[in-house]
């Protein structure tokens, strides 16, 4: 038995060398984000690749918890934060929804840009999935229990975010697209205020 656990003590030793080289290497390019904002494509998947939604939009992302995403098709809802509330909005309902912001990583992956680089390591366990060139994908699972998902992926080109894919338990997968992405430009001061003015410009059709 002592022989055993000797042997498999250099695996467990590099495995955590692994995972801590891999959260490094992302807590870094997390930090030089400072704010995101761009369009996105959003497709839902079931156990088999069936395509079961498809949706478009753009969002806004800056660190503090704010961010702000708005699904244009195919139905129109938004869903923002100042750091502190969350408002969801739903056009067709015509329904405004108010909660304070769970700052849970596993529970809010639209904060892992917006959050506190430095909590991702203690909400996720991480490791280093796929590497092209510039191109590199890691692996997100969550700590907790009873998570909303099982897995997050995601890719970076060089220092600009691509993609997100997460997976939950019975294997539907959600994966989102980034384009025309803007990086660290400071947004407009009142961009994540109380939205329930951006919620009656959204109703009204006025798009910025």
């Amino acid at each position: 038995m002592k022989t055993l656990l000797l042997s498999l003590a250099p695996a467990v030793l590099l495995a955590s060398t692994a995972w801590a080289g891999a959260t490094d290497d992302l807590l870094d390019r997390l930090q030089t984000l400072k704010s995101m904002k761009g369009q996105f494509e959003q497709v839902v998947l079931d156990q088999g690749g069936t395509h079961m939604q498809e949706a478009t939009g753009r969002f806004q992302v800056a660190r503090g918890n704010q961010f702000y995403w708005l699904t244009e098709t195919p139905y129109e809802q938004m869903a923002a934060s100042d750091g502190e509330t969350v408002w969801v909005y739903d056009a067709d309902l015509e329904q405004v929804v108010v909660r304070p912001l769970n700052e849970n990583l596993s529970e809010t992956p639209a904060l892992l840009f917006g959050g506190d680089p430095s909590a991702v390591g203690k909400a996720f366990r991480v490791e280093e999935q796929d590497r092209n060139g510039d191109n590199i994908t890691y692996r997100l699972k969550p700590r907790g229990s009873d998570p909303l998902f099982e897995t997050l992926d995601v890719t970076f080109d060089g220092q600009r975010p691509v993609s997100m894919r997460l997976e939950d338990a019975l294997g539907q997968k959600t994966v989102i697209d980034f384009r025309d992405l803007t990086l660290n430009k400071a947004p407009a001061a009142d961009r994540f205020d109380s939205q329930e003015d951006q919620m009656a410009t959204v109703q009204n059709g006025d798009r910025e």
